[in-house]
């Protein structure tokens, strides 16, 4: 694959295969939820739903606003932390966590100004593992202003969704992608009635576009190129 090399991957005496030392692994899981695993076993899965599942339960779970194919209230027994992207209890969602080896924040999004105070319906999720720095934008609805870039951070790779219909236009969703300049864009959330191919059509006109032949790609802060590609993983084309 130009630009990306996978790293090598050791196999443990479990059988499983662990991250490498200042790797981390994305699994495309479908619609918005990945897997994110880190050199010491931390595992998160995002936009957890109950339907879309990785093969080992996770650490973590994220979800980034409150619909059906993004959260669920029924969590399976034995995962350590559940991150909501809006606040149950009303006001602004804040988490900022470190697990292992990962520290995981959440930017919000979509506010909103009701008469009792703000609001927020969904966040994004920022992830640091070795050296990188990832986020999940999750059902974003409009531009980033100067002030969410600058709680974003410096970012490596961003998930994308690409639907340009139920989160942003996909001229909104480039001028995001733009302002936040990633080394990386893995898309997801791909929308119906040729989602794909319409943000494509956009997106090679300004990066290049890679298809890659596993639903996961293993990276380390080396292993990114030098400038922004969009790298479609198996399961999203």
């Amino acid at each position: 694959m130009a630009g990306i090399t996978p790293g090598f991957v050791p196999v443990s005496f479990g059988g499983l295969a662990a991250v490498p030392s200042y790797h981390v692994r994305i699994s495309f899981l479908g619609h918005a939820s990945f897997e994110i695993e880190s050199p010491a076993g931390a595992r998160i899965v995002t936009d957890y739903n109950g339907y879309l599942s990785a093969r080992r339960l996770p650490h973590i779970v994220t979800m980034n606003t409150q619909s059906q194919s993004h959260s669920t209230e029924i969590v399976e027994k034995g995962i350590k932390h559940v991150l909501r992207g809006w606040n149950p209890a009303g006001g602004i969602a804040k988490h900022n966590l470190r697990f292992k080896d990962v520290r995981i924040r959440n930017v919000p999004t979509n506010l909103q100004d009701w008469s009792g105070g703000m609001s927020n319906d969904s966040s994004m999720f920022v992830f640091e593992v070795s050296d990188l720095c990832i986020v999940h934008l999750g059902n974003l609805r409009h531009v980033l202003t100067r002030d969410f870039i600058a709680e974003l951070g410096r970012i490596d790779i961003v998930l994308a969704p690409i639907d340009g219909m139920w989160t942003m236009s996909h001229e909104e969703l480039l001028e995001v992608l733009t302002r936040i300049k990633p080394a990386l864009i893995i898309p997801m959330q791909f929308g119906s009635g040729g989602g794909i191919e319409a943000f494509t059509a956009r997106a090679r006109k300004m990066w290049p576009i890679r298809r890659h032949s596993e639903s996961w790609v293993q990276l380390s802060f080396r292993d990114l190129p030098r400038r922004t590609e969009v790298l479609f993983l198996r399961g999203g084309y």
